[in-house]
């Protein structure tokens, strides 16, 4: 496949409220978009680091530069890449900076559906079927928001909710959940490496009083030791997040056997790809996978859902209501149906309808950005045009 044109966008997407972010709250979502030309066909790349490296190390204003001033160059001096492991290796050389790189595969991987005439979900080896979605509540100042969102997912048929928890904010609040909530609802909680094991382990070992599906990244990110030992005393499974950015990091956790689930994001590991990877070597181990999301816009979920309908993702995937948080999004947000699941009458559980996204028929990720509108949204840009 010969690039013909490799374009970068900082976008800055105005939100209609406020959102919580790792503890900060933000009244807008910077998202780095990649666009790939070969053959008059594009293709589309979102990722969405952060305004700030507040979860991770990278950030969307970092990711785009590492794009216009390292990545891009060195693509477009291959001319053509045939596959997605000869563009991996033309930027293997650069230490780090995942999300950049993600952005880039990305698009690639796009391009070369589109190419193929296929849906991306198809090229990877998906499946099409509905995929099963859950809400995230973070921390929120007032708690009757809070606990009436909870309440509107249960209403909307949502299975699965997760609470970020953080101390101070945490055992509590998912007993009231618990407690106040049905029991089929599955909930998960979240703590984004904030405690420690030896001063928060009374929180710790409370967390198998609520039945929970999984403790989502209880401890520091490094710490797969650390996991290992909670993962020995307590029943509930432990997910990993942001302890996976890539296949090495996944090879360490299976190795110290740390975790019952991995949460993959495309852009922190690099791609769908690496992404595919993890999941196939975590299958070998009994570890089952779910698709994370952060916030971004229907592009970037997209991709997430084609990665979804793969083998080994065994819990519903991360959603947000699109058209309730942006005020533009480039993409229109896929679908959402009620799926009705079977019930059990040895345990008295009838049958329930839950809510469920659609995969799409077309080529690539099924829909394409109107390229002038997305650019009023962007604060700065780039492109590389190969020389004839």
């Amino acid at each position: 496949m010969r690039i013909d044109r490799l374009e970068g966008y900082l976008v800055r997407l105005p939100l209609k409220r406020p959102e919580r972010v790792a503890d900060a709250t933000v009244d807008h979502c910077d998202v780095v978009v990649v666009r790939l030309e070969s053959q008059g066909v594009s293709g589309w790349g979102e990722v969405a680091p952060g305004n700030s490296p507040l979860t991770t190390s990278e950030w969307s204003g970092g990711t785009f530069l590492t794009l216009r001033d390292q990545i891009a160059p060195r693509v477009l001096e291959k001319g053509g890449i045939a596959s997605v492991e000869i563009l991996e290796e033309s930027v293997a050389k650069l230490r780090g900076n995942k999300q950049a790189k993600g952005a880039l595969e990305l698009a690639w991987q796009d391009l070369n559906a589109r190419l193929l005439g296929k849906p991306l979900w198809k090229v990877l080896g998906g499946e099409k079927k509905p995929l099963k979605i859950g809400l995230t509540f973070d921390r929120s100042i007032q708690r009757e928001e809070f606990f009436s969102g909870l309440q509107r997912a249960v209403d909307e048929n949502f299975g699965r909710v997760t609470l970020k928890i953080r101390p101070g904010w945490d055992l509590q609040v998912v007993s009231f959940a618990r407690v106040d909530y049905p029991s089929w609802l599955r909930l998960q909680v979240d703590v984004e490496g904030e405690l420690d094991f030896d001063k928060h382990a009374d929180t710790l070992y409370r967390m198998d009083d609520f039945s929970l599906t999984c403790v989502e990244q209880p401890l520091a990110p490094r710490d797969f030791v650390a996991h290992a030992m909670l993962k020995d005393a307590i029943r509930t499974p432990l997910c990993l997040d942001e302890s996976i950015e890539s296949l090495s990091d996944a090879e360490i956790a299976l190795d110290v056997e740390c975790c019952g689930f991995f949460c993959l994001k495309p852009g922190r590991v690099g791609g769908l790809a690496e992404s595919r990877r993890i999941a196939e070597l975590a299958e070998t181990k009994n570890v089952g996978c779910y698709a994370g999301f952060d916030l971004q816009t229907s592009l970037g979920f997209r991709a997430l859902a084609a990665l979804s309908s793969t083998s080994n993702f065994a819990l519903p995937m991360d959603y947000v209501r699109f058209d309730e948080i942006f005020e533009y999004d480039p993409v229109p947000a896929l679908p959402t149906i009620l799926v009705e699941e079977p019930g059990d009458e040895k345990k008295g559980r009838p049958a329930r309808n839950f809510r469920y996204v659609e995969l799409w028929d077309e080529p690539g990720l099924g829909a394409e950005p109107d390229l002038e509108e997305l650019k009023k949204f962007a604060v700065d840009q780039f492109q590389f045009v190969r020389s004839l």
